[in-house]
């Protein structure tokens, strides 16, 4: 689904509250997400996440046996 084109006149301001933003950091939280750094500018919040530790790939080794 698009979003239909607003002109400027028409266009809102959003704000993230603080209730919104702790429920997100709590969500992040309660995942197992770690949270890196918090921006908050104006009305803008940027939240960035750290690295997910995935599993380990075996590495490539040319098929050498190991010892």
């Amino acid at each position: 689904m698009t979003k239909a084109f607003r002109p400027p006149s028409e266009m809102r301001r959003l704000r993230a509250s603080e209730a919104a933003i702790r429920a997100t950091l709590q969500a992040l939280k309660a995942s197992g997400l770690p949270v890196d750094k918090v921006l908050v500018v104006g009305g803008q919040v940027e939240i960035h996440c750290g690295h997910v530790e995935g599993r380990n790939e075996p590495e490539k080794d040319g098929d050498l046996e190991q010892w």
